[in-house]
């Protein structure tokens, strides 16, 4: 079977498209065939450049080129005409964060006045996310959205990991997140929105995330470990 390979940046040629759908051809069906006599299930295929093939396996991103033939495990780095690089993997990992927020399964803390938009992983039980979610006011105010995706650290099925799919399906999801932070107890519940705490978890693991709070910010860049608000509004080059 394969062999995970350390990351590997792979440096697109200016002036190959970006990563978008396409209708499959018949080679990206040439692929996907290849693939299926591999006994390798794909999600999803689509061309990033004539010699480059994004495929998505079990949600990990994984590249080939155009023949099938050569497969490729880490980041690919694409660069502009003016040689500026974008990070084409971990802009998908934002694009995941941004669908789990407008679908419900994460919990959103929106900004009045948004100016810039914020991603945490987190863990109710975690000291530092909730020394984090103490400055949401705060962030709000200054025009930062929060968007946090759950990342119970003790893993499925366990107390914290149910107690956050509790408050996924709360009446008022952040009010009884907000409640779980400082310790309070939430009435346990099931439904629809509690998928978001199994995505979030899903997502954590392909992102690579090691402990909680863990920040990302539009494009996919990721911060590890607890930042002041102070901090995190230089980083996002917000004025208040």
């Amino acid at each position: 079977m394969l062999k995970k390979l350390s990351i590997i940046s792979l440096a697109l040629l200016s002036g190959l498209v970006h990563a978008q759908t396409t209708k499959p051809d018949a080679e990206l069906n040439a692929i996907a065939a290849k693939m299926k006599l591999r006994h390798i299930e794909i999600d999803k295929i689509q061309r990033l450049s004539p010699h480059l093939v994004e495929l998505s396996i079990k949600g990990e991103r994984v590249y080939t080129t155009s023949d099938g033939d050569i497969m490729l495990f880490g980041q690919a780095i694409q660069f502009d005409k003016d040689q500026r690089p974008t990070n084409l993997t971990t802009a998908a990992y934002w694009d995941r964060v941004a669908e789990m927020a407008d679908d419900g399964r994460a919990i959103v803390y929106k900004a009045p006045k948004e100016k810039a938009k914020l991603s945490v992983f987190t863990d109710v039980t975690c000291g530092y996310c909730q020394k984090l979610h103490s400055q949401i006011p705060e962030l709000n105010a200054n025009g930062v959205t929060v968007i946090y995706v759950a990342y119970p650290r003790s893993g499925p099925d366990t107390p914290s990991f149910n107690n956050m799919r509790a408050a996924w399906c709360a009446q008022n999801p952040q009010e009884s997140l907000s409640a779980l932070f400082i310790g309070a107890q939430v009435p346990g519940a099931s439904c629809a929105k509690a998928e978001g705490v199994n995505a979030g978890w899903s997502l954590g693991q392909q992102v690579g995330v090691q402990g909680t709070p863990t920040l990302m910010i539009p494009g996919g860049q990721v911060f590890t470990g607890y930042r002041s608000a102070t901090d995190i509004i230089k980083l996002l080059g917000v004025n208040g």
